[in-house]
């Protein structure tokens, strides 16, 4: 088959959305397929990546198309860089030639009505990978208002291009059943977890300084949060908690990465005067082992709410890694499940900071459980999640091997008896 693989993002670049698809390629042209890529010339943090129009990577075609790279800083930064990649994505689509298939991800949000021309004019099989639910994320964290005119016009458009795809990609079963409450017919949807970008992480032994240097450990029980720092997180319970455990010179939070609230939470961090926690860049994808390993328990946030419109992925590397995890949000979601099948990690209700205060304590004062909650995550992991079980199923979707079959629902599934939610339901 001759397949378009659409995003905004590719490696080299570093964005998650193009690492996970660049597995789905090198699955789709091992099996033989002819795979193409259209995707920016820019980079997700502003800027131009390297590589031009027809190169060639591992036996897949990508193709870079000059969008403006203005970065992520701005909104109408952000909404010029979504524009011109539209309008070049369109074009060239068309230019490529017929494909027999089509898969479009949601960065930037509904790329996949590019590939609804295809299907329209070619014939072309369409499926989407829902990464994030648009405009209901947009909703959710204030960018656009729920009951305003662009609001209704986007939900317009996501219904028919939801209507127009083949089959849809949900990374859960929360995103799935608001996908069924959207108006998604359940034998449309396909349930694939996301998982670590080339495998690239590894569990290492308790205890190392990994990080390079940049930050003194000195043996400090270092709680970490890796990966995005955007709208959809949440952060003043963290930062709460840390400054509840201030006095205890043994305990450091370490944030490591990038995004819009990245400079609110070094400023809050600033102004509580948390000696206790420090800032780091993100480490490339050849280093994130080392940089997991750093830390006895990894923390996943999202703000209330926001569960089924978006799946933080950093769960997936926390459990690869060998380590456990503390979820603070809503305990209703596709992370707090996970962690709670596993038994490696637990759940904290937003604005409950004295109860996620008392669990870090409780880990650091009992080593023996935190590794043994962090093997189970490992073991979780390679029994039930990682690219070699989802890209598959991806692929299947999109060759049209294996048909949509309805996601279970979260209230159809029995709780693990490992699961441990603090701040009630």
């Amino acid at each position: 088959m001759r397949i378009l693989l659409l995003n905004q993002f590719f490696p080299p670049d570093t964005a998650a959305t193009g690492q996970l698809l660049a597995d789905v390629a090198r699955g789709l042209s091992a099996e033989g397929h002819e795979v193409h890529v259209l995707c920016s010339g820019g980079s997700y943090l502003g800027g131009r990546v390297a590589g031009g129009p027809g190169q060639g990577v591992d036996g897949v075609r990508v193709h870079r198309v000059n969008a403006t790279s203005r970065g992520r800083v701005r909104a109408l930064d952000r909404l010029c860089d979504w524009g011109s990649f539209y309008a070049l994505a369109a074009q060239w689509s068309l230019r490529l030639g017929r494909f027999d298939a089509c898969l479009a991800l949601t960065t930037p949000p509904f790329i996949g009505t590019v590939g609804s021309l295809l299907k329209r004019f070619r014939g072309t099989r369409l499926v989407v990978w829902t990464m994030d639910l648009w405009p209901e994320i947009a909703e959710a964290v204030g960018t656009i208002r729920a009951d305003g005119c662009l609001s209704r016009v986007l939900r317009v458009v996501a219904r028919w291009l939801y209507g127009r795809a083949d089959a849809i990609v949900a990374l859960g079963p929360t995103m799935a059943e608001r996908l069924r409450g959207l108006g998604v017919p359940a034998e449309k949807l396909v349930t694939v977890h996301n998982w670590v970008p080339a495998e690239a992480v590894r569990p290492l032994p308790l205890g190392g300084d990994y990080v390079g240097g940049r930050v003194r450990l000195d043996g400090e029980f270092v709680v970490m949060y890796s990966g995005n720092m955007g709208m959809a997180h949440e952060f003043d319970t963290i930062l709460a908690a840390a400054e509840l455990l201030k006095s205890d010179d043994s305990v450091l939070f370490l944030f490591v990465g990038h995004g819009k609230r990245r400079p609110e939470v070094m400023r809050e961090a600033q102004r509580r005067r948390l000696s206790n926690v420090r800032f780091l860049e993100p480490e490339p994808l050849g280093r994130l082992s080392e940089l997991l390993a750093s830390a006895r328990v990894h923390l996943v946030s999202m703000q209330e709410g926001m569960e089924g419109y978006l799946v933080p992925s950093k769960v997936y590397g926390t459990m690869a890694a060998g380590r456990p995890a503390i979820m603070v949000g809503s305990v209703r979601n596709e992370v707090a499940q996970l962690l709670a099948d596993s038994g490696s990690g637990f759940a904290v209700k937003t604005g409950r900071a004295h109860e996620l205060a008392a669990l870090i304590r409780w880990l650091h004062e009992q080593p023996d459980l935190a590794r043994r909650m962090g093997q189970a995550g490992r073991r979780y992991y390679e029994r039930h999640l990682g690219r070699e079980r989802s890209v598959p199923r991806i692929i299947g979707a999109l060759t049209g091997r294996e048909a949509p079959a309805s996601a279970q629902s979260p209230e159809d599934r029995q709780p693990s008896r490992q699961a441990i939610h603090v701040g009630g339901a």
